[in-house]
């Protein structure tokens, strides 16, 4: 059955990746939430998207540069930024599903998931998916993990070409998380999405925010779709 994830919460504006738009979500009975990890000059490990403050928030600058004093002035759409152990604080059921958008956050993130236990609680994924093993290197227990843009080239070809995916391209990894649409190209096609879960990971697609498109994902029978409109999602889902 497919579930939902909110994507970076649920928003009315730009307050994107707070405790507020975490909770909306979770009010809409969304179990899981994905966002995006930067960390702080101090090494404080954030959820934050973009590389830089200026899009949404009321400074400017790079993130990395901050630090934490810094980054407590800091609000995006009137909400305080929050950092991972805050939102692991706030909703210990949730399962977090998070892109890891540079190196500097490899090792806080790291000693975050050791020092709390938080290897079930966590999935990451990244465009570069050597980030991801970087980061299951230093851990002493498995993470839920998806593969790079790369890795989903080779299994998307060897699913059209061939019509399956061998196993061992989706070996430790927990799904492969992908776009419906990529410059044009369908990506979350039906052959591909079958082909990924024979070989044993779960298929989840990004971002899709149209009520039509969410339910030929869900005909599709995808594992998970994310999304903007967590409330009409969850709508769909339950219909």
């Amino acid at each position: 059955m497919t579930f939902a994830f909110a994507h970076r919460g649920v928003r009315t504006g730009d307050e994107e990746n707070t405790l507020i738009a975490f909770q909306r979500a979770t009010a809409l009975g969304v179990t899981h939430l994905e966002s995006d990890l930067h960390a702080s000059a101090d090494g404080t490990v954030f959820l934050f998207h973009d590389e830089t403050l200026d899009r949404v928030t009321n400074a400017s600058g790079k993130f990395v540069e901050r630090t934490d004093a810094e980054l407590a002035e800091v609000l995006a759409g009137g909400q305080p930024l929050c950092t991972l152990d805050e939102v692991l604080d706030a909703f210990p059921e949730a399962i977090f599903n998070l892109d890891v958008k540079d190196d500097l956050v490899i090792g806080p993130l790291a000693e975050l998931i050791e020092r709390r236990g938080a290897h079930e609680q966590i999935a990451i994924a990244a465009f570069q998916s050597a980030r991801t093993h970087a980061v299951q290197h230093l851990l002493s227990a498995p993470i839920k993990r998806s593969p790079g843009r790369r890795e989903i080239t080779v299994m998307w070809i060897s699913a059209h070409l061939l019509g399956w995916v061998p196993k061992k391209l989706v070996k430790g990894y927990w799904a492969v998380q992908i776009p419906f649409k990529l410059h044009g190209l369908p990506v979350a096609t039906n052959r591909f999405t079958k082909a990924i879960q024979r070989a044993g990971a779960q298929v989840h697609v990004w971002t899709v925010n149209d009520e039509p498109i969410m339910r030929l994902l869900v005909e599709r029978e995808v594992d998970a779709i994310i999304s903007d409109e967590a409330e009409l999602l969850m709508k769909v889902l339950e219909a």
